[in-house]
C-alpha cells in the first residue's frame, strides 16, 4: 500500500510540476550577427578556383527583423536578407546536384542613391554555428562563398 502511494504521490507531483510552469523559448535565426566573406571559388569542368568578389574587406550584419547592412572602410550600404525553403534543385557546397528541400539566401544592400549596390542569391545556404556557405549555378559554373563570424 505505501508503495502505491508514493507512486501516486510522484504522478501527481510531476503532472503539477508540468502543468505550473511556462517555457517561452524565442529562437533567432542563426545567421544573425556579423559576418566577413573568407573564401569565394567557382567550379566549371576543370575544377575549383578561387575568385575576387571584391567584397572581401566588408562586414555584413543580418540583423532578425530581415535588415542587412555592409559596412567597407566608411562606406555603408544598407537593405535586407531573407532566407526560404525550397524544393528543387541545387548544387552543395561540394558541388554535389540534390533536388530535396534546402534553404536558399538572398541578400540586397544598397547605398541611398542605389548606385552602389550587392545582391547576392545563393541557391543554397548551410549555416553552421560559426560560418556559413552559399552556392549557386550560373550556366557555366557553380559559385560557393564561405563567410565567418566576425
Amino acid at each position: 500500500m505505501k508503495s502505491v502511494l508514493r507512486l501516486t504521490f510522484l504522478f501527481v507531483a510531476i503532472a503539477a510540476l508540468s502543468s505550473c510552469s511556462k517555457v517561452i523559448v524565442e529562437v533567432q535565426p542563426a545567421i544573425t550577427g556579423s559576418w566577413v566573406l573568407t573564401d569565394a571559388a567557382h567550379k566549371d569542368s576543370y575544377g575549383w578556383y578561387t575568385v575576387n568578389t571584391g567584397i572581401e574587406n566588408g562586414v555584413f550584419t543580418f540583423y532578425s527583423n530581415g535588415r542587412a547592412r555592409y559596412v567597407e572602410n566608411g562606406t555603408t550600404l544598407e537593405g535586407t536578407w531573407n532566407i526560404q525553403t525550397l524544393t528543387n534543385g541545387y548544387y552543395d557546397e561540394y558541388g554535389n546536384y540534390y533536388t530535396n528541400s534546402h534553404q536558399a539566401m538572398s541578400i540586397h544592400v544598397s547605398n541611398y542613391y542605389g548606385d552602389d549596390t550587392i545582391d547576392m542569391y545563393f541557391d543554397n545556404v548551410k549555416v553552421y554555428s560559426n560560418s556559413f556557405v552559399g552556392t549557386n549555378y550560373n550556366n557555366n559554373y557553380i559559385g560557393r562563398y564561405r563567410f565567418s563570424r566576425y
